[in-house]
This record gives C-alpha cells, sequence and structure tokens, in this order.
C-alpha cells in the first residue's frame, strides 16, 4: 500500500482534488476567511492547526529551514497525518497571493474521517502519502547530530523510523556535511536533537522528543472510557480497529511504537492477503491510519505502570509512566513480549552499535556489505536473515537446537538452505563479544566445543521473547513463567461473564504474545484483538443496570 510506492505515485495520492460535495461539507463546518498576502493562516509550533482549503488564494508551506513543502493553489488543502494526531505544525502556512481560504479545526477533521466514508477515504490516504513525502524529503521535523556509534543516536533513529517521523541526521565526522551542523551536542553530550528547527535538546530521553513534538495524550481521568488497550502491536491494533469502529471509546497505547515487535520484520510472506509479503512497519502503518479513521485515540510512547480496580463501579485504573491515570470499564492487555537477551558479558554496551534486536533497513544500512551473525532459529531469525542476506555480504546463523525445522517454518528452512551466502551453524552458540565503541568480534562455540571468533559488522539476537507483565504484578493471575492466565486456565473462581480472553479478573482481558498459551504468530494475534470485543460488549452490557 505505501512502502513500494514511487515518489510521483505518493505526490499523486497527496494532491488529489475534492468532489464538490465534499468542499460543500468542509465549508459548511469550518470559518471562511480572507487572507491577505503575507498573512499567515497558522505558524511552526502551532497546536492544534487547522486544516485549510483554498478558495481563491495561492499559500505556501515553509519549514523552519526554509524549505518549501508545498505551494497551495484553488481547490487544493493542506494536513497531512500529524493533524489528526494533534502534534503541532511543522511549517508556516502563509498567503503568497491574496484570497479566501476555508479554516477546519482539526478536531472536525478528525469528526468526518470518522463519520463520512467518503471523506475518510479520500483524507486519509492523502495525508499518509504527505507523511511518507516528508520521510523520504528527510524533512527535518526532527534532526539528530551524533556520532553513528552512540547507542542513544540509535534509539532515536530507531524511534523516529518505527512511528514515521520525518528526520535527518547530520554526522558530525562527515566533512561534507559540516556547513549543515546546527552545532555539536553540549557539555558532554552525545547527541543533539533539533525538532522542527527550533527546540535544542542534548541527549533527551525518547519521552522528552515527544513532547517536544506534541505526542502527548490529553488525558481526563475522570471520567472512563469503554476500552484501554495497553500495547499497540498486532492483537492491540487488532483489538482497537474493532472496539472503535463498533463505537466504543478507546484509548490505545505503546511505550515504544506502533507495531510491537512485528514492526521489526521486514517481510511477513504467510499472513492472509499478501501473497507478495508486506513489512511488519507497513502493516502496523495501515492499521493505525484504521484506527484513527475510527476515531481511537493513540498514544505512543506511553508506558502503563499498574493496574488496580477504581473507585468507581466496575471499572479500572491504569496508571501511566507521567503520573497520569486512565479509566476504563474494560481493559485489554496487549503488552506482547520483548526480545530475550544472550545474557553474555557486554550486551548492554554493544546494544545499538552493532548488536541488534530486530533487522530492518535501519540496522541494514550500519552492514552493508560486510558479515553478520543472526542467532535464533525461529521465524522472526529466519526472517531477519533471509532479509540481511540481500544486503550484506555474509550470513551466519547460530542457533542452540539441532535442526532449523524444529522450530521454523519450512519454507523459511528451504530458502536459507539454497541461499549461496548463508551459513547455519546448529548446536552452537555466541559466548563472548568484543570491540572498542562498536561491536567487532564475537566468539562461536561451536557443536564439537571448539570456540571460534568472528569479525562482525552486526549481531542480529532473534531467540525469542519474556512477556512485559513486571507492571501487573499482583494485580491478576499469571503462569510461571509471567505470561497472563486466561479463560479456563484461570480456574473455577474466575468471574462473569466469562470468556475465552478474560483474565482473573471481570472485565480485563489478555490477547496476543502476552496471553498464556497464544500461538506466536501475527495472524492469531489479529484474530484474538478482534475477537476480544464481543467480551468487550458482553462486558459492557453487565455493567448496565
Amino acid at each position: 500500500m505505501f512502502e513500494d510506492l514511487t515518489y510521483d505515485e505518493l505526490r499523486r495520492r497527496a494532491n488529489i482534488r475534492l468532489p464538490d460535495r465534499v468542499v460543500a461539507v468542509l465549508t459548511a463546518r469550518g470559518e471562511r476567511r480572507a487572507l491577505a498576502t503575507e498573512e499567515f493562516a497558522y505558524r511552526v509550533d502551532e497546536r492544534p492547526y487547522p486544516f485549510v482549503y483554498v478558495i481563491s488564494a495561492t499559500i505556501r508551506l515553509r519549514d523552519p529551514d526554509g524549505m518549501v513543502l508545498g505551494v497551495m493553489e484553488p481547490g487544493q488543502f493542506t494536513g497531512e497525518i500529524g493533524l489528526l494526531f494533534g502534534q503541532a505544525s511543522v511549517a508556516d502556512c502563509v498567503a503568497v497571493e491574496p484570497g479566501e481560504v476555508v479554516l477546519v479545526p482539526a478536531t472536525v477533521i478528525a469528526d468526518l474521517i470518522h463519520a463520512d466514508p467518503e471523506i475518510g477515504d479520500l483524507l486519509l490516504p492523502a495525508f499518509a502519502a504527505r507523511r511518507l513525502l516528508l520521510m523520504r524529503r528527510q524533512q527535518g521535523m526532527l534532526t539528530f547530530v551524533g556520532h553513528e556509534a552512540a547507542p542513544l543516536l540509535q534509539r532515536m533513529l530507531e524511534y523516529a523510523e518505527r512511528n514515521r517521523i520525518p528526520y535527518r541526521w547530520l554526522d558530525p565526522a562527515d566533512p561534507e556535511r559540516a556547513a549543515e551542523l546546527p552545532g555539536p551536542p553540549g557539555d558532554g553530550a552525545s547527541v543533539r536533537v533539533i525538532v522542527r528547527g527550533r527546540h535544542v535538546l542534548d541527549d533527551p530521553s525518547v519521552r522528552e522528543v515527544a513532547r517536544a513534538l506534541g505526542l502527548e495524550l490529553a488525558t481526563d481521568g475522570r471520567e472512563p472510557v469503554d476500552v484501554i488497550i495497553a500495547g499497540a502491536g498486532p492483537a492491540g491494533l487488532s483489538a482497537a480497529v474493532y472496539a472503535a469502529s463498533e463505537g466504543l471509546q478507546t484509548i490505545l497505547l505503546d511505550d515504544v511504537a506502533i507495531g510491537g515487535q512485528s514492526a521489526a520484520s521486514s517481510r511477513i510472506e504467510n499472513f492472509l492477503g499478501f501473497p507478495t509479503g508486506v513489512s511488519g512497519a507497513d502493516l502496523a502503518f495501515r492499521a493505525e491510519l484504521q484506527a484513527i479513521k475510527f476515531g481511537a485515540r493513540i498514544a505512543v510512547p506511553r508506558r502503563a505502570q499498574h493496574l488496580r480496580p477504581s473507585t468507581i463501579a466496575g471499572c479500572y485504573e491504569l496508571g501511566l509512566d507521567d503520573g497520569a491515570t486512565l479509566i476504563g470499564r474494560n481493559v485489554v492487555i496487549a503488552t506482547g513480549a520483548r526480545y530475550r537477551r544472550l545474557g553474555v558479558a557486554d550486551e548492554e554496551r554493544f546494544q545499538g552499535a552493532g548488536l541488534y534486536y530486530a533487522a530492518t533497513a535501519l540496522e541494514a544500512r550500519a552492514c552493508k556489505g560486510l558479515e553478520v551473525v543472526v542467532v535464533g532459529g525461529g521465524n522472526s531469525a529466519g526472517q531477519a536473515a533471509m532479509f540481511l542476506a540481500s544486503r550484506v555480504a555474509r550470513v551466519r546463523i547460530v542457533y542452540r537446537g539441532a535442526n532449523l525445522a524444529d522450530s521454523m517454518s519450512h519454507y523459511l528452512v528451504e530458502r536459507l538452505q539454497r541461499a549461496a551466502n548463508v551459513t547455519i551453524e546448529t548446536r552452537a552458540e555466541v559466548v563472548s563479544l568484543a570491540g572498542g565503541e562498536r561491536l567487532e568480534t564475537i566468539e562461536i562455540r561451536a557443536a564439537d566445543g571448539a570456540l571460534v571468533r568472528h569479525a562482525v559488522a552486526g549481531l542480529f539476537v532473534m531467540i525469542g521473547a519474556d512477556p512485559c507483565t513486571a507492571w501487573l504484578a499482583g494485580a491478576l493471575r499469571m503462569d510461571d513463567r509471567g505470561f497472563v492466565l486466561t479463560g479456563d486456565a484461570c480456574g473455577a473462581d474466575t468471574p462473569a461473564p466469562f470468556n475465552y480472553f478474560q483474565s482473573s479478573l471481570s472485565g480485563v482481558f489478555a490477547v496476543g504474545d502476552v496471553r498464556s498459551g497464544s500461538v506466536k504468530r501475527v495472524a492469531s494475534a489479529v484474530g484474538e484483538g478482534s475477537v476480544v470485543v464481543q467480551a468487550i460488549h458482553a462486558r459492557l452490557a453487565a455493567l448496565r443496570p
């Protein structure tokens, strides 16, 4: 839908003309205003900023670096996906020829996209195409200044890539970019982040960058919503789409990025309806647009800290990491699992500097033309190895088991065995890491016990995951590995209304990888997320007098 589109096709989708009926609706819901030459419709950093439909003026969009993002003439309109997220404007919108425009509040546009299918089908693809154009142009919504080896820089790049935030990266060591540098990081900092060309942050956290972008979720802890979904992987996204589409007040949150672990998959080839495969990031972006279309409120990064009964009968409080509290009549736990560590010395030191837990274009770029090692024997490891094989000189798979076929899909095993630049080592494990600022060598214990040292550009760890349930300790029943128990597994005293996905608390459900006994596949997670909405309706019915 998006990732394979050419630049010209994105431009075509971004610059559609609206039918007369849609223009009439926008005019009726907006404010008609005359703009003089050099008069602003809105400015950089304005939040919220309006959607602008041009009647007779000519307006120009210009970012803080002076880059012209577009010139809108009569019949055209402004706005991109950030308008629906409540983000601050990334550009000045100024009239270069006088005339009339219609200003429509962002909340009205969001309501129309949800309520009017024609408007939604026109504006959502246009907004999405404009966001992707901003990314391809490396428009400076965010500018990162830092050396490639800095782990913080890698975390920032991952956050921007996975959340589709336009950015550019300037390496202080690159003499060709020296004239563009807005100044190196100050006083011992490793990374400088410039937000919309104006706000300078040295060594910020991801949360601080999100706040500067205007990505905070405005919450009102006094009034409960129908459902709070913690975790925006395939299961959580599916639950959000189906709940919101059925008119339920829905809040979806995640502490990293939309898509969960699946967003790091370079190509998912066995997902129904995608015979040529789809990247996890593209699948997540589509689902995110669907959730927005139906009115779900999305917040990233926001981390759930605790779950407890509310003082409002039948409701629960979900505490967030910034001290805010959400209240929901139902809670869906879809926090999935986090990547399991190797457990060797210096693993933390090399994370993001040669050692990775995902294999996307971002990580592959640092390893182009060199040798890498993939550790693991599941489908994630197989998909990563095939993706990397097309971008690096050699891929070595290291698997502790005896046979990849025991844990990996047949089609992946066959492809790996046929790939000329892929080597498979079974009954082997990585035992040590070494290097300076970046990972340079690893030591592998082979099947015969011999220790062999290899020079590598990257080590990709795909050895399973542990459930993200520490925040639920003492709140509900879990199995001995920390996965949430649901249905019959909760015991005979499970409260009504009983449901297969209900935890030991009435109105609290678990779906996807976080659920004990779940099938660790994208398709099954999507299915669980959609089916759990039926149980939410039953729970809401039970709460009514």
